[in-house]
């Protein structure tokens, strides 16, 4: 009997040898002709009256004998609708538009004026693009951004997506959004959502003086009166530039932007309302999203010596309570674990070894600022009906049936305690 069974396994083993020999001398395992297939990066959503403009940063590979990185160059096209759009890439290019390795969405300033869900929803129905694709606003033409070749990298997508980085939100300098979170508000009850607002900013010269101020690209399809291609490949940019950078030092890599995305778009049923501060939006983070390792600046009112803490951990706490007639108190809790990180001045050597030897009055400060911050945060997104901390879903959850009743005017009618309290790493 057990022989029988070696017997069979090993006809089992051959069979499905030779299955995969088949296949493999098919070519059925071959790779796909990236000659036909235009590789989406990150893609740019204007609008212009009726019409979408995407701007595709398309990766364009380089045979290893030519000696070249893999670079891209940016497409843009226009159609009454995204597929529309990205259907007159396959047009002009003969490319077929693949979304697989889409990892950022950028929104245009006339984009967001209306509901961005009008050319997002394209992106949800897409079964190849990941819901963790970034989802990002600016204040500019997303093709403009796009087209911007900064200091960091040579693709203005990679660039951005390091500045969206899951780093930047846990030391709270990004709100980060995804795909898949801003739809899950979109489509919630409260209908609000937040995006970081990507921004080009000028680097800081060695001097401490600004360099001067680097206009973006302008806009290739206004400039044609066509959808043409509207990127030059990095490669050539990039040899443009060594030239540049032999006659003039380093001066054009000083003259290079960076992305910043300190700042939110605050989003009701779709359309931006209103934006946060940078101090806002770490409010936001450190309410919402966990922290681990933000730094933190605050002025001690003894010395008025600046001081930077650095904030392990955070834990928050939200209550809400709803009287009869409507009326709500909203108690934030938020407790953080935090050390010295850095001191104005220099302090004796027993201090230096030690994180938690914080100035007297440093965590007093901090309390009273973040409270602050907090404090504001709630009050501008109350005051444009934003339920960015989920009151009306808290209360649903509670089961009383005055909800309906409250529902329209609970953010109204809330009124907002914060209680923040640091705590030492020792």
């Amino acid at each position: 009997m057990q022989k029988t069974h070696n017997r069979n396994t090993v006809r089992y083993f051959v069979l499905i040898t030779i299955f995969f020999v088949f296949l493999f001398f098919t070519t059925d395992f071959g790779l796909i002709d990236i000659q036909k297939t235009a590789i989406v990066l990150a893609v740019g959503i204007d609008r212009d009256e009726e019409a979408f403009i995407v701007s595709s940063q398309i990766a364009i590979p380089k045979s290893s004998d030519q000696g070249q990185a893999t670079n891209a160059v940016q497409i843009v096209s226009r159609g009454k609708t995204i597929a529309e759009a990205f259907e007159d890439i396959n047009a002009k290019t003969g490319w077929y538009p693949k979304l697989v390795f889409c990892n950022l969405i950028l929104l245009g300033q006339e984009t967001v004026k209306q509901n961005v869900f009008d050319a997002l929803d394209y992106f949800l129905m897409d079964e190849y693009l990941s819901d963790n694709c970034l989802v990002a606003a600016c204040n500019d033409n997303a093709s403009d951004l796009l087209n911007a070749t900064a200091l960091v990298d040579d693709a203005s997508s990679a660039a951005i997506e390091k500045v969206l980085s899951p780093h930047a939100e846990r030391v709270g300098s990004v709100f980060m959004s995804t795909l898949h979170t801003f739809a899950m508000g979109y489509y919630a009850d409260n209908a609000c959502g937040m995006l970081p607002i990507v921004k080009l900013q000028n680097q800081q010269e060695p001097n401490g003086e600004t360099a001067p101020k680097v206009e973006t690209p302008p806009n290739q399809s206004e400039q044609s009166g066509s959808d043409e291609q509207s990127g030059q490949s990095k490669g050539e940019e990039q040899g443009g530039q060594s030239g540049g950078q032999k006659q003039g030092g380093t001066s054009s890599a000083q003259n290079k932007p960076v992305f910043s995305a300190g700042e939110t778009a605050l989003f009701k049923r779709g359309k931006k309302v209103g934006e946060l501060t940078p101090e806002e939006t770490f409010a936001a983070n450190a309410v919402l999203n966990k922290l681990r390792l933000a730094p933190y600046s605050v002025t001690t009112p003894d010395t008025q010596t600046p001081c930077s803490l650095s904030i392990k951990q955070n834990a928050p706490k939200i209550k809400l309570k709803v009287a009869k007639n409507g009326m709500a108190s909203l108690k934030i809790h938020l407790t953080l674990t935090a050390g010295l990180l850095d001191y104005a001045k220099a302090r004796p050597t027993q201090n230096v070894k030690d994180a938690g030897n914080v100035p007297t009055g440093a965590f007093s400060a901090a309390q009273k600022k973040l409270a602050g911050e907090i404090l504001a945060l709630f009050e501008k997104t109350r005051a444009l009906d934003c339920d960015v901390f989920s009151l009306r879903d808290r209360y649903r959850k509670t089961g009383n049936p005055a909800f309906s009743k409250h529902e329209a005017t609970l953010l109204q009618n809330t009124v907002a305690e914060v209680d923040v309290h640091f705590q030492n790493v020792r």
